[in-house]
C-alpha cells in the first residue's frame, strides 16, 4: 500500500515533497515526484506486488501523456492486462498501475467499473489537461481533497493538506457532532471544515479550475430473494473461497488478524485451503493469558498450524499510545479497541507486510445485536423498536418519541450521560426514521451501516493504523462479490432467533474447528476495569480542565465538570462503559485539537499528552 499526494494550481513542487514526506510511513520503500507546469504529483511506495524499480511512481504511460499516482490493490489486474494485450497494448512492467493507465486510455472513466479491489488514485491526462481522482467502491482506501480558488490539493491523509498555504485550520462542527453521536465522523467532510473526503465509489475531475463529482457504482439496495438454504451455504462458501484466494496474492508475506471469532477464524480457515509453502502468520491481542479471545484463537491457530503470535495489552497502554493513535487516525473515535488494533498492526508489521482483517462481516451478514431490535418477532410496536434502535445506534443521543421507548431504554441501559456539546443540534435523523413497517427493516439497517459507519469508522481505523506501521490491510468481506451477494440474502437467514450471522455460520462451519462457528459474538473491546477508569480520569483532569474546556469551545464546561465529578463506582457495567466512552471521546477531541489545530504540522509525532 502507498501514500499519494498532489496539487494543481496550488504551491510548488517543494510543497508536494513536504506533503509526501509527512506520510512516508505509508510507503517507506520508495518515493517519487512529478511536475508538469502547474500540476505536481507525489508518491511514497510500500512494495507488495512488483518489488522491482519498475513499480516506481508516479508512473507515466509509454507516450508520457498519462501519469498516475496510485494507492491500492486491484485484484483482477492480470485479467484486465490480458484483455488489453488482445487489443494491441504492449506492457513494459508487470505492475497494476500500468494496467490502470491503459485501461483508462481504452475505456476512459468507465474503466473504474472494471477495477475489482481497493484503491485511491490520481491520474493526470496531459492531452485533456484533466486530473482524475477516484476511490474504490466500499471506501477501503481513503482520499482527501481541498479546493482553493481554481486550485486543488489531494492526499491519502488529512495531515498533508494542512501544509497548504492559506488553508484555515478550523474544526468542522458537523463532524464534531458526528463523532460524539456515532463514535466516528460519518460526514463526507473531514474534521477540518474546508477539507473533504472523496466518497466511496466516486470520482472527481478537475479541469480548467472547476471540479466535477460523479459516481461509478451504486451500493446495492436490499433485494432479498428466496433461497434454498443448502444452495446458499454452498454459494457463499464458494464466493468467500474465491475472494480470500484473490486477496492472498502477494510477493511479500501475508498474515491474518485472529480474534477467535467467526469472521477472523473463517478467513484463516479459507487462507489455509490449498497448497502454501509457508505457514500463515496469525496475530491475536488480549488482556492476560486467560483472555477468552486468546484461548479461542489458540485453538484455531493450533488447528490450522499457523505461526501464531499473541500480543498482551493493558489499560496502561492507553496513555502511552493515545497521542500516536490520534496522530494517525486524524480524528477522534469512540471505540477504545483502536488501541488493540494499533498494537496488533505494530506486532504484525515485524513479520508480514499484508494482514487480512474480518471487517465488514457484521454489516453484511447481520452481526450486531442491535439488529435484533428490528426483528419482526420483537413484541413491541415499530415506533418503540425504532426508539430503542436509535438509542443504541446513536449512543443514547437520540430524542426518543415514545414513553415506552424512554422507559425501556432506561431499564435496559441505565442513565446515559448527556451530550457534552455546546451545540448538539440539529440532530441528524436516525437511520430508521422513515421506516413505516418491519419489512426489510434489518436489511435496510445493515445497508445504512455499510454506507456510513463501515467506511468512516472500521475501514478508516484499519487503514490508518495499518499504514501507521507500513502494513497493508485487506478486507475480504468487503469485496464487491461478497457485498452484492449479501444484499440478496433476507434477514431471516442473517438473524435467526438469538443467533447473529446465521447463514455465515452455516457456510463457514464445515471449515472450522468444533465450537468456533457457533461461538456467541464477543466484541473486541478494552476491558473497562478500575485501572482503565483511573487512567481515563487522570487524562481527563489533565486535558479537560474547566479553563481549557471553556477556551476550546467544544463542550459545555458545566457538563464536563459534572461528568468528571461523578465517579462510576457502584454503577452497572453498562453505565460504566457509557461513562468511559463519553470521557474517552472528550479526551480524544481535546487531544486532536491540540495536535491538529494548535501546533504546526510536522513529521514529529506527538509523544506526550
Amino acid at each position: 500500500m502507498c501514500g499519494i499526494t498532489g496539487t494543481v494550481g496550488i504551491g510548488d513542487l517543494e510543497l508536494v515533497r513536504q506533503m509526501t514526506a509527512l506520510i512516508n510511513y505509508r510507503g517507506p520503500d520508495d518515493q517519487g515526484l512529478y511536475e508538469d507546469g502547474d500540476v505536481r504529483l507525489g508518491h511514497c511506495r510500500l512494495s507488495i506486488m512488483d518489488l522491482s524499480s519498475a513499480g516506481h511512481q508516479p508512473m507515466l504511460s509509454d507516450d508520457g501523456e498519462l501519469v498516475i499516482t496510485y494507492n491500492g490493490e486491484v485484484y483482477n489486474y492480470q485479467e484486465l492486462r490480458e484483455q488489453l494485450q488482445k487489443q494491441g497494448y504492449r506492457f513494459q512492467t508487470g505492475t497494476e498501475m500500468e494496467t490502470i493507465l491503459y485501461a483508462y486510455r481504452e475505456w476512459g472513466i468507465d474503466c473504474l467499473r472494471l477495477l475489482e479491489g481497493m484503491f485511491a488514485f490520481a491520474l493526470w491526462d496531459r492531452k485533456k489537461r484533466e486530473l482524475l481522482l477516484a476511490r474504490d467502491r466500499t471506501g477501503i482506501k481513503p482520499l482527501f481533497y481541498y479546493k482553493q480558488n481554481d486550485g486543488l490539493a489531494f492526499a491519502s491523509e488529512l495531515k498533508p493538506l494542512l501544509l497548504v498555504p492559506g488553508l484555515e485550520r478550523r474544526v468542522n462542527r458537523r463532524a464534531l457532532r458526528s463523532v460524539i453521536r456515532y463514535a466516528s465522523n460519518i460526514e463526507n467532510e473531514s474534521m477540518i471544515a474546508s477539507v473533504h473526503k472523496l466518497p466511496p465509489a466516486h470520482w472527481l475531475i478537475w479541469r480548467q479550475g472547476k471540479c466535477e463529482l460523479g459516481k461509478y457504482w451504486t451500493h446495492p439496495a436490499p433485494a432479498p430473494e428466496r433461497w434454498n438454504e443448502p444452495e446458499l451455504e454452498q454459494q457463499l462458501r464458494a464466493t468467500l473461497t474465491e475472494v480470500v484466494r484473490s486477496h492472498m496474492v502477494s510477493n511479500v508475506p501475508v498474515g491474518a488478524a485472529l480474534s477467535g471469532g467467526l469472521d477472523s477464524s473463517g478467513i484463516v480457515a479459507l487462507m489455509s485451503q490449498g497448497n502454501h509453502s509457508d505457514k500463515i502468520e496469525t496475530f491475536t491481542v488480549g488482556h492476560g493469558t486467560d483472555d477468552p479471545d486468546l484461548i479461542t484463537a489458540r485453538q484455531v491457530a493450533d488447528h490450522y498450524r499457523t505461526n501464531h503470535h499473541e500480543i498482551l495489552i493493558s489499560a496502561e497502554n492507553v496513555a502511552d499510545l493515545l497521542p500516536r493513535i490520534i496522530w494517525h487516525l486524524e480524528e477522534p473515535m469512540g471505540h477504545m479497541e483502536t488501541v488493540q488494533i494499533y498494537a496488533t498492526c505494530q506486532a504484525a508489521a515485524r513479520s508480514v507486510k499484508v494482514l487480512l482483517f474480518g471487517d465488514g462481516a457484521d454489516e453484511c451478514f447481520g452481526g450486531y445485536a442491535r439488529y435484533k431490535l428490528l426483528h419482526p418477532r420483537v413484541p413491541l410496536p415499530l415506533a418503540v423498536c425504532r426508539d430503542l434502535y436509535g438509542h443504541v445506534y446513536q449512543n443514547g443521543e437520540d430524542a426518543k418519541k415514545t414513553s415506552s421507548g424512554k422507559i425501556l431504554s432506561r431499564f435496559m441501559w441505565g442513565k446515559v450521560p448527556e451530550s457534552p456539546l455546546l451545540d448538539p443540534h440539529p440532530r441528524p435523523a436516525p437511520p430508521m426514521i422513515g421506516m413505516s413497517q418491519r419489512t426489510k427493516a434489518i436489511e435496510s439497517a445493515m445497508n445504512y451501516d455499510q454506507r456510513t459507519i463501515l467506511p468512516n469508522l472500521y475501514l478508516k481505523r484499519a487503514d490508518a493504523l495499518g499504514m501507521a506501521n507500513s502494513l497493508e490491510i485487506r478486507v475480504p468481506f468487503l469485496d464487491r462479490r461478497v457485498v452484492e451477494l449479501s444484499s440478496r440474502i433476507p434477514a431471516g437467514l442473517m438473524v435467526r432467533a438469538a443467533t447473529e450471522k446465521y447463514i455465515l455460520r452455516r457456510a463457514l462451519g464445515p471449515l472450522l474447528p468444533e465450537g468456533i462457528a457457533w461461538r456467541p459474538k464477543r466484541p473486541q473491546q478494552m476491558q473497562v476495569n478500575g485501572n482503565l477508569v483511573s487512567i481515563l480520569e487522570l487524562l481527563a483532569h489533565s486535558l479537560l480542565r474547566p479553563s481549557d474546556v471553556r477556551a476550546r469551545g467544544f463542550f459545555d464546561p458545566a457538563r464536563v465538570d459534572e461528568l468528571l465529578r461523578v465517579r462510576p463506582k457502584g454503577r452497572s457495567s453498562i453505565e460504566l462503559k457509557m461513562w468511559s466512552w463519553r470521557v474517552w471521546v472528550m479526551i480524544q477531541c481535546e487531544l486532536w485539537a491540540r495536535i491538529f489545530l494548535d501546533r504546526p504540522i510536522s513529521t514529529n509525532i506527538p509523544s506526550v499528552v
